[in-house]
């Protein structure tokens, strides 16, 4: 049954079961997990910003777009830990008292916007990124001529999208009711699981699209190889190869972990009703999808970086370790790479 504001605003004590929930040792071990997860993620994020200023990989197109999601993962790993942290301390310090361990949706305001902003946003990356490869794939001389221009396009696509869907979910919906932490949307936001929906159809269409990238490079890289024996265009076939396929997997491993906030908590909402409220405010702490996609990505970066220039340094060892005349290189190209 739907409620009003005002009877929301009626219902100031947790239910039992919910206040077994956030009093509980699991509670506890779970915030600590996650605050575990945020740490580990700020030093993969020091590593993959360093890697990327320093010994970058990447076309500086998806340099930027790299560097800047980064940014926003720090931002959103940092609104996470302290949401976490007001709550722990609130189930600490108010253990006994359950009509004060919640917390009102409009003390939340602040996270809330930063929370999903950041949240969307970091959803919409694989946007950009896949659009990234698309552009490199399609318009390769346009891409290599305009690439901060296109940087700056795709993230402010990106941006406008993370916007768009903040509005769609709470622009307009009243702050009423208690919420058990503020990573919890407001209670009256109905379109919560359509969001989640979307969010899930863009990531699986954007994976689609980069896996028939990653494998016409592929099929390209290995056309080249057969048929021209120009070093600089076999070498980019080569590096545009591995992009892609970085880039493939950063965004396969954001799906999976962001699936599991977006299609998991809408599947365990539809039935939350048949779930004890103990049990379901127990396991819903643990599915903040982001937050470990967060961490994912800055590790997916350093250790691309680190594998990708180890085979660089082996591929143009190989290039240039021939001596001889014209004839000779030729004929050593023709027996290493067919």
């Amino acid at each position: 049954m739907n409620k009003t504001a005002e009877q929301l605003d009626g219902e100031v004590c947790a239910p039992d079961g919910l206040h077994r929930a956030l009093t509980s040792s699991l509670m506890k071990i779970n915030s600590a997990f996650i605050t575990s997860v945020i740490i580990l993620s700020y030093v993969y994020s020091y590593k993959a910003l360093k890697t990327l200023l320093r010994q970058n990989i990447f076309s500086n197109c998806t340099r930027i777009i790299l560097i800047v999601c980064s940014i926003n993962s720090i931002i959103h790993q940092t609104t996470m830990m302290e949401i976490r942290i007001r709550q722990t301390t609130r189930s600490i310090t108010r253990y006994d008292s359950p009509c004060g361990i919640q917390f009102h949706s409009s003390e939340c305001i602040i996270e809330l916007y930063l929370y999903y902003i950041t949240n969307f946003f970091s959803t919409y990356s694989v946007f950009s990124l896949t659009f990234d490869r698309f552009i490199s794939y399609k318009f390769p001389s346009f891409y290599l001529s305009k690439q901060t221009k296109i940087a700056v396009v795709l993230l402010f696509i990106q941006l406008c999208l993370a916007l768009g869907t903040y509005c769609f979910g709470f622009l307009g919906v009243s702050y009423a009711g208690y919420v058990p932490m503020c990573t919890y949307p407001p209670r009256l936001a109905k379109n919560f699981d359509t969001i989640n929906t979307f969010r899930t159809v863009i990531m699986v269409a954007s994976i689609a699209i980069t896996l028939i990238i990653l494998y016409l490079s592929v099929k390209i890289e290995r056309k080249i190889h057969q048929e021209n024996y120009n070093t600089k265009t076999r070498y980019n076939a080569f590096e545009n190869m591995t992009t892609s396929k970085s880039i493939c997997v950063m965004i396969i491993l954001q799906f999976v972990c962001i699936i599991i906030s977006s299609f998991g908590v809408t599947i365990i909402r539809s039935f939350e009703y048949l779930i004890p409220q103990e049990i379901y405010h127990t396991i819903v702490p643990f599915l903040p999808g982001v937050t470990y996609a967060n961490l994912c990505l800055p590790v997916v970066i350093y250790y691309t970086t680190k594998r990708t220039i180890r085979r660089r340094k082996n591929k143009i060892g190989e290039m240039t370790s021939t001596n001889g005349n014209v004839e000779s290189h030729i004929k050593w190209l023709k027996e290493t790479w067919n």
